[in-house]
């Protein structure tokens, strides 16, 4: 873009200054108010570590029990329906051109009725292999990728918080502690909530150190921290992660003034992207979006996901997770044939299933046995 040949020169250098001092720089959403967002009227959100109780004062929120089903995807015109089993369902969308990113785009959305007593979600901290191979060995019904490198990550699983994660993470001078923002919790079973965090907090430091320490006070067995959150109470907060003064600078210009671990650049630029969203109706929805691949995959950033999950789906809640050339959804007895990959990862550069990376901490949907 040309934008920056002709701002005045004080603003150029006050842009330089911000682009030497992330961490001092205030993050939008976090103070976004919450009320004129075109939510359902929800007097009293549970909380309180489980779904149902109602606790003002506990950070995590859950869905309400009891709020009648509605249909999950709001549009007609861009998705394919498949049922996969009773409470799952695959919404599915190959090379098609979408409105919100005027961009070519490949994504998969599966939906999981977590009134369905059928299923649970498991929170895997496992060997460092691929998605599928851990889908494969847990004998799961889907596995997708779940946080980021383990030197930006808080991660509990089964009530344990793992040292290599929770100590490392905690270094707020660390370039990607803006990692921190949001979490992801659950219990094992079907009570599943998305926490912000760092809400409220003024910079991406202070917002890391308030949700690293919120997370250690959390009740909930299992806890998987990432960023950015994407959506909170209905608020699309996604949409400012990214300052305004650099939405108008392209992919390549974002790049080249900024670390590629820089939140700016990270969340600014179109990538391959996961994210996990919460429906009001307890729905929910584990997103792949491909992407580095031209004219069949561009990918997104944060604010044109954000607005992406709102058009189509509407979530109360919706968290990003680690994307790149993690992004990987397994889906049993679907996809490749061989490892039953649904989307195209990109690490191996082919439009093909194979491209995947090893991750260590992955979401698993599996039989409640």
């Amino acid at each position: 873009m040309k934008f920056l040949r002709f701002i005045p020169v004080f603003l150029a250098a006050a842009l330089l200054s911000l682009a030497c001092n992330p961490y001092e720089i205030e993050i939008p959403n976090h103070n976004q108010n919450q009320n004129n967002t075109g939510k359902p009227d929800n007097d009293n959100p549970a909380g309180g570590g489980e779904q149902g109780e109602e606790d003002d004062t506990y950070p995590v929120k859950y869905p309400k029990k009891g709020v009648e089903k509605t249909k999950t995807l709001l549009t007609t015109n861009f998705f394919r329906e498949t049922k996969i089993k009773e409470g799952i369902t695959l919404y599915s969308a190959e090379q098609k051109k979408c409105d919100v990113t005027n961009a070519t785009q490949t994504v998969f959305v599966l939906e999981v009725d977590l009134n369905n007593e059928s299923y649970k979600i498991n929170f895997l901290k496992a060997a460092n292999d691929t998605v599928s191979a851990t889908g494969k060995k847990y004998k799961a019904i889907a596995a997708i990728n779940a946080c980021y490198e383990q030197d930006a990550t808080y991660v509990r699983t089964n009530g344990y918080n793992w040292p290599e994660y929770t100590v490392a993470a905690m270094d707020p001078d660390h370039l990607r502690f803006w990692k921190h923002e949001a979490a992801i919790v659950g219990d094992g079973k079907r009570s599943v909530g998305i926490v912000h965090g760092a809400k409220g907090a003024k910079n991406i430091k202070e917002g890391g150190i308030q949700a690293t320490q919120m997370y250690a006070d959390l009740t909930e067995k299992n806890i998987f921290s990432s960023s950015p959150m994407l959506i909170d109470d209905y608020a699309p907060v996604g949409s400012s992660f990214v300052p305004d003064y650099l939405t108008n600078l392209s992919d390549s210009e974002l790049k080249k003034n900024y670390d590629g671990e820089d939140y700016r650049t990270h969340q600014g630029v179109r990538h391959p992207r996961v994210a996990v969203a919460l429906t009001e109706d307890n729905d929910l929805l584990f997103v792949v979006v491909d992407g580095r691949f031209s004219g069949k995959a561009e990918g997104m950033d944060a604010n044109e996901l954000t607005k992406f999950l709102v058009k189509h789906f509407n979530p109360q809640w919706a968290i990003n997770m680690d994307g790149g050339g993690s992004s990987t959804m397994y889906l049993q007895g679907y996809g490749d044939p061989v490892n039953n990959v649904l989307n195209y990862p990109c690490d191996n550069k082919k439009w093909d299933h194979y491209g995947q990376r090893a991750r260590p901490t992955v979401f698993l949907v599996e039989y409640d046995e």
